[in-house]
């Protein structure tokens, strides 16, 4: 009897599909989401005008906007359990996602620079230069490369 082989692929997202997720109350799906656009928009214009034409770099630089502040509002300065530890590193995932995604949008692609700067993500990318991981600051001076260059 011959034997089959079959392979499990992951099913291709498509941006309208995408995007509601960006907004999910669910810290994995959006964390899984904005990953997902980022790597798919990286080197692919046509993708970056899908998702630029759905509204994405809104959305993106709102989860920029809202994981900036989040370590303020949800745990004290003092708390070290592991609530704060795993905020803490949910909320540094998120940054460097949506910093990584609006560079992406950004590199190589007018309408994406002039849809970064519309959305006011200029303002959080500044900002995000005063975190302490150098992780961070290199991927935000990176970008701004796109931005500015």
């Amino acid at each position: 009897m011959p034997t089959t082989f079959t392979t499990r692929t992951v099913p291709a997202h498509r941006p309208r599909d995408l995007l509601p997720q960006l907004a999910s109350p669910d810290r994995e799906i959006k964390l899984k989401a904005l990953r997902e656009v980022k790597n798919q928009i990286i080197g692919n214009r046509t993708k970056k005008l899908s998702f630029l034409e759905l509204g994405a770099v809104p959305a993106v630089a709102s989860i920029l906007s809202a994981a900036l502040i989040e370590p303020d509002s949800r745990f004290g300065s003092d708390d070290a359990s592991i609530a704060c530890k795993i905020s803490n590193d949910y909320t540094s995932n998120i940054l460097v996602q949506s910093a990584a995604a609006l560079g992406s949008f950004a590199c190589g692609f007018d309408a994406g620079v002039r849809a970064v700067l519309e959305a006011g993500a200029f303002p959080h990318l500044i900002r995000l230069l005063s975190n302490h991981d150098d992780k961070e600051i290199s991927l935000v001076l990176f970008h701004f490369s796109f931005l500015f260059g």
